[in-house]
């Protein structure tokens, strides 16, 4: 097993969190690793930014942790991969902060994943945390407030809704989140599709994990793309299996009249035969 590489500098980028005053600016076990998680999925988006098909080859170290008012998490970038810059995904991150707040961040389905973990990152500020912001070595404070949470809306695509389906592999089952969901991979690289269900779906869902299916419900899709990015499903219906489909040979004898008088040979040379016609009087 290959080592990771170690940190091309030792950098920290720091997360702060002030918690709310009547509980002694402490933070509430739920809210902190929900900043977390949303820190962790944004910087992975941002990784995909720097090298969108390389996959996740970066990860992040706790390299500083302080409990106390306000908590503090230090994080350094590493990775065991030659593709990526590990402090590039950090750069990019705070790159693309920067824009959304001087409101120059494209509102486009390509930033759209960023921008909504950046949203979750921002959220509750005031109700369940009164200061959120991200500092480090050789960086000056940013803030997460509600101003960048603004500019963060601006940076979302319209959306457009309509009714239909899509057919694809379903991976990426998760069916105890508060909203269950999977995601459905069509034959087309690069494309996948977030499904959220009701509990009454649950054993369909589940059903369909690794095969391919057809999945029907409100589809939502960022302004100008052809695949939808979420749908509500409405009903999930599990194509067969390879090994379930008919053979021709499970075929002979399914429809024992279809030919009439004539044996099988006869019929096919006789449709020949009128196809042939056919296109010798269009060409008259």
């Amino acid at each position: 097993m290959n080592s990771p590489v170690t940190p091309a500098d030792d950098r920290v980028l720091r997360l702060h969190i002030e918690g709310v005053e009547h509980l002694g600016g402490d933070v509430r076990l739920g809210a902190f690793i929900d900043k977390l998680a949303a820190l962790k999925a944004a910087l992975a988006e941002a990784e995909h930014m720097v090298s969108p098909q390389s996959g996740h080859h970066v990860d992040f170290r706790v390299s500083e942790l302080s409990h106390s008012s306000p908590a503090m998490v230090g994080l350094t970038p590493f990775t065991d991969s030659s593709e990526v810059v590990p402090w590039a995904v950090v750069d990019t991150f705070l790159g693309f902060i920067d824009q959304v707040r001087r409101r120059r961040a494209a509102a486009s389905s390509e930033n759209a994943k960023l921008v909504s973990q950046l949203r979750r990152l921002v959220a509750g500020v005031g109700e369940k945390f009164e200061r959120l912001w991200l500092d480090g070595t050789n960086l000056r404070p940013i803030p997460l407030d509600a101003e960048l949470a603004s500019a963060l809306d601006d940076a979302l695509p319209d959306i457009r809704h309509e009714f239909g389906s899509v057919t694809g592999t379903v991976r990426m089952y998760s069916g105890v989140a508060k909203q269950p969901y999977f995601r459905i991979f069509p034959p087309l690289d690069g494309v996948e599709i977030k499904c959220v269900f009701s509990q009454s779906l649950l054993a369909d869902a589940a059903e369909a994990v690794e095969r391919n299916a057809i999945v029907e419900g409100h589809l939502k899709y960022y302004e100008g793309d052809l695949w939808p990015h979420e749908v509500k499903v409405r009903a999930i219906r599990v194509l067969p299996k390879n090994d379930e489909l008919p053979t021709l040979t499970s075929l002979l004898g399914a429809a024992p009249n279809a030919t009439g008088e004539l044996s099988a040979a006869e019929f096919v040379r006789g449709m020949r035969n009128g196809w042939r016609d056919a296109q010798e009087g269009a060409s008259e």
